[in-house]
């Protein structure tokens, strides 16, 4: 009797014991399932340059080069014309002294509502330091008719020395008149910290008319990432559009400014929290 009693007893904490390994197993299974989950959307998640390729979907058609951001008289070198020689480069290069050489590749040149510029600074952060070896490397990717993606990874691989662009946070945020930067002087329309205003913004723009209409050059509104050099790797930026050409004259389209500021502060990279109040 006293056997049976044992064995039903035994019987018993053998189907507790067995319950709750199940129910041990459950939650294992549905942690992993999660952390799971979560991976593959982060994995997912596409970064901004990604995002970026969606709209910018061709190789550039100009690249240009400036020294010391005197983009006045910066070198402008179409696809369309012939291609600047070895020589062309070293006389360039000897022309002046300078400190910092800056590149910009510039899609869809023509079009007000396509238009993006990349631009990058040849400082003492880039692996690649002689000038003469950058500007004929900046060449070589041009001609190459990379899309936006391959020649991003190609800049990170063989100028600046690892994957940089497109990786940190937005610092700075202006508009000014493309080229013109010096003479005519940008806005500032927003800097990391601030709550992200489009009253504001409109406000800051509106009271530049010179600016806001110009027969000058096309408006570029400038992203600015790495500007007080908290990362290590050089200064860049991505100019978006933000304007309209009626007649003679390029006015600023505020939509349009409105929306970019918008793409670019979302995402991996971008500011959200710059967002939320308005």
């Amino acid at each position: 009797m006293n056997l049976m009693i044992v064995d039903h007893k035994t019987r018993q904490l053998l189907v507790i014991s067995q319950s709750r390994a199940k129910l041990i197993l459950s939650g294992v299974i549905v942690g992993m399932l999660s952390v799971l989950s979560a991976a593959a959307q982060i994995h997912t998640t596409p970064s901004l340059k990604e995002r970026l390729a969606r709209f910018i979907t061709t190789a550039p058609e100009v690249v240009q080069f400036a020294k010391d951001g005197k983009f006045e008289k910066a070198w402008i070198i179409r696809r369309s014309g012939p291609r600047p020689s070895d020589e062309d480069c070293r006389k360039y290069i000897q022309k002046e002294n300078f400190q910092v050489l800056i590149l910009e590749y510039v899609w869809n040149f023509g079009e007000d509502d396509k238009r993006f510029v990349l631009t990058l600074l040849q400082d003492e952060h880039v692996k690649m330091q002689d000038p003469e070896e950058f500007l004929k490397t900046s060449l070589d990717l041009f001609y190459k008719n990379l899309d936006f993606v391959p020649l991003i990874n190609a800049l990170d691989a063989e100028v600046i020395g690892k994957e940089y662009l497109f990786q940190q946070p937005i610092d700075t945020v202006f508009i000014g008149i493309f080229n013109y930067w010096f003479s005519a002087g940008p806005i500032d329309l927003w800097k990391a910290g601030e709550s992200y205003n489009e009253e504001g913004i409109r406000g800051k723009i509106t009271a530049r008319p010179e600016i806001q209409k110009t027969r000058l050059n096309f408006q570029a509104l400038y992203f600015k990432f790495n500007a007080d050099r908290k990362y290590d790797g050089p200064s860049y930026g991505l100019k978006t559009p933000c304007c309209k050409k009626d007649g003679d004259f390029w006015i600023v389209d505020f939509p349009t400014i409105f929306r970019w500021m918008r793409f670019m502060f979302s995402g991996p990279q971008g500011t959200t929290a710059a967002l939320t109040p308005r």
